[in-house]
């Protein structure tokens, strides 16, 4: 088998986790700490003031650790709530999200072949204690070769610094040998440019590259990852 790369650096959230349906459990668990009840329209209020906290952690304006209870502080003052422990809220949201595992539709499936191929290396800005938790209760489990969490490594993607650690715990020196695969254009997609590694753009939607990131691969479904590793596909 003529194999193109040697290690797959894959993203977690909305990649292989289901991340928007485990996020929406861990909400409803934070708010019944505060003494809330969930809502789609509070849900929204949350997310909107949490992606943008990520993305100023992407451009380094952030600590993870001030950024996990800074969201909720923020959302709280939106509701007219103030009167809530933030800080308790949070760390509501950080167990219960820990606990969910839940996989993207034949993405178990999917690693698994993938691993048989090649070394899997989660590459993640995620909480280190939340990342932990679900991947060592999924049935990701036995197909993963290891984790690299931006909390851990002190730089976040599109940092090129999580690839380059990814890299290294599968012994990989060459770029060229490595491959990202990711769903988020700022973050997976830019992280392989910086690190010059070719990208996997997960993109099921068919959202455009607005931002005009080089992608060596578009694909809409994970199913579509086997021909790349295996080199029966070829580059964009």
């Amino acid at each position: 088998m003529d194999r193109r790369y040697d290690v797959l650096l894959c993203d977690a959230d909305n990649t292989i986790f289901d991340f928007n349906k485990a996020e929406e459990r861990a909400f409803e668990a934070a708010c019944a700490f505060a003494g809330l009840t969930a809502s789609p329209e509070l849900l929204a209020t949350y997310s909107v003031i949490n992606e943008r906290l990520w993305k100023l952690l992407e451009q380094g304006g952030i600590t993870q650790s001030v950024l996990r209870v800074r969201r909720f502080e923020q959302f709280l003052a939106a509701i007219g709530r103030t009167d809530v422990d933030a800080a308790g809220m949070s760390a509501a949201f950080v167990d219960a999200l820990g606990r969910q595992s839940i996989p993207m539709d034949g993405a178990v499936e999917a690693v698994a072949r993938w691993s048989r191929v090649l070394p899997v290396i989660i590459v993640t800005n995620g909480i280190a204690k939340v990342q932990h938790g679900r991947m060592d209760g999924s049935a990701f489990a036995p197909y993963i070769a290891g984790m690299v969490i931006s909390e851990e490594v002190g730089a976040a993607k599109p940092d090129p610094r999580m690839l380059r650690e990814g890299m290294a715990l599968a012994g990989v020196t060459d770029a060229r040998r490595a491959l990202m695969l990711g769903d988020s254009l700022s973050s997976d997609i830019a992280a392989a440019a910086n690190a010059q590694v070719d990208a996997c753009w997960f993109n099921p939607h068919g959202q455009r590259n607005e931002k005009g990131l080089p992608v060596a691969y578009e694909i809409r479904s994970l199913d579509e990852v086997d021909a790349i590793l295996t080199g029966g596909r070829e580059k964009a």
